[in-house]
């Protein structure tokens, strides 16, 4: 069954304004939502860490945003998906990219289920306007609303 990211982002998975001190630290709170879920183990931060450190901050897509990710495996029980912004700009290392002030955390069971949220995914980061205004979003049930507002 394909997953829309409108599906997978709900308000209790949106952190705003969430401390984080370092990447790796802006990494784990982004996923924290989906550890308290049950969406992911520990053992999925840890892989997405690994990767950053390994590949370079090759999650940095568009100057701002970062979708944190690892490889489908046994740390993931269900497709999902959670959103932060930190309370200041983190940043990776990334030399065109940082900092980042939108960090979206994508987990997904298998290689393809997830493709139709990674579609809306793009359709966001390739939008500076509407990351501005997910940034500046009051509330998780705002930036909500501007999910739904993306062509799926």
């Amino acid at each position: 069954m394909p997953f829309t990211l409108q599906s997978l982002m709900t308000e209790d998975h949106i952190l705003l304004r969430t401390p984080a001190d370092s990447w790796q630290e802006a990494i784990a709170v982004a996923a924290s939502p989906l550890i308290a879920d049950g969406s992911i183990t520990s053992d999925y931060v840890t892989a997405m860490v690994q990767a950053v450190n390994t590949f370079g901050p090759y999650i940095l897509l568009v100057p701002h945003v970062a979708l944190a990710h690892a490889k489908p495996g046994d740390a993931v029980t269900r497709t999902a998906m959670s959103a932060l912004v930190p309370a200041q700009p983190v940043f990776f290392g990334h030399h065109d990219h940082d900092p980042v002030t939108l960090i979206f955390c994508l987990a997904s069971v298998d290689s393809e289920s997830h493709l139709d949220a990674l579609r809306s995914f793009v359709s966001i980061a390739g939008d500076p306007q509407l990351c501005e205004r997910l940034v500046a979003a009051p509330d998780p049930t705002e930036f909500r609303k501007l999910l739904d507002t993306v062509q799926r």
